[in-house]
């Protein structure tokens, strides 16, 4: 197998000539001699047999070879970077990676805010983010994850609340229940299709959230959910940050149900084990909590 015969080093020496403008200043930039840079690029011209450099009085500016070559070089010096961060983070007790269990319907823009934080804090810490649906945090034995934001349930003890996330009871504007002109009461209700949100076993998320009715629309997404109720196919008790668009805009209408159209499901935030979470998923709970 082929060794290079060229350097990382000598790559980001060139760099940084042509970023400063000339040897001089590469040199201060690096804390080396001139000379020393001077010969790393005697050295790295001389092994790939082209001119990559022209020296125009004291500007040193790339040949059309050396565009080029650095183009593709430099990819390679960002993954060194990289992966030598990533190793001082490590030896100072960084996790490679935190896993998020997150329920679905946790608000994005609050979510990407919490993990835009954190990728400047911790740039070499990778994040691996996956959804649920309205479910209680799962066993770790069985699922592999670090945190989850997820509703609460008996099995839930040591979980921290965070907020609650208010679902009101809409439909469409043209649909029947908004033609009786009165208060709906929960016989009424069951007389017509309301969507719930079905595990893929087919089991009911947070059951205690869905009305007594005869027919159901059965989904196993919030967004699908609000997609079924949007289409006038049922009414539904959906997350009132998903659908304030089309609050606004007047395409859903909250069902006149008094106080009862409106709940409240509270996430709580779970470790999978406190005792062994470390550095990085400590301030990613923190992020979350403070969120």
């Amino acid at each position: 197998m082929p060794i290079p015969q060229t350097t990382l080093e000598q790559w980001s020496v060139l760099r940084t000539v042509v970023e400063s403008g000339s040897f001089a200043r590469a040199a201060e930039q690096l804390n080396r001699s001139q000379s020393s840079v001077s010969y790393a690029m005697s050295r790295l011209q001389e092994r790939l047999g082209v001119p990559l450099l022209q020296i125009d009085g004291r500007k040193a500016r790339l040949t059309d070879a050396g565009r080029t070559l650095l183009a593709e070089a430099t990819p390679l010096i960002e993954d060194m970077i990289l992966l030598e961060a990533r190793g001082r983070a490590l030896s100072a007790g960084h996790e490679a990676q935190v896993r998020l269990l997150i329920d679905s319907i946790f608000p994005r823009p609050q979510l990407f805010a919490v993990l835009t934080t954190f990728q400047q804090q911790y740039p070499t810490v990778e994040i691996e983010l996956r959804e649920l649906v309205r479910q209680p945090a799962p066993d770790p034995a069985a699922v592999a994850y670090d945190l989850a934001v997820t509703i609460w349930d008996i099995t839930s003890q040591h979980a921290i609340r965070m907020f609650d996330i208010e679902l009101i009871a809409v439909a469409h504007r043209a649909h029947a229940l908004h033609q009786r002109g009165i208060s709906l009461t929960q016989p009424t209700l069951a007389r017509y299709p309301v969507v719930s949100i079905q595990r893929y076993d087919g089991s009911p998320v947070a059951p205690h959230t869905q009305p007594l009715a005869s027919r159901q629309w059965r989904v196993n997404t919030v967004e699908a959910a609000i997609g079924a109720v949007s289409s006038g196919l049922c009414y539904g008790w959906l997350p009132r940050h998903l659908i304030q668009a089309d609050l606004a805009a007047g395409h859903l209408l909250p069902l006149p149900l008094g106080n009862e159209g409106s709940r409240q499901i509270p996430l709580y935030l779970s470790y999978a084990s406190r005792d062994r979470a470390g550095i990085a998923t400590r301030a990613m709970a923190d992020l979350l909590l403070a969120s």
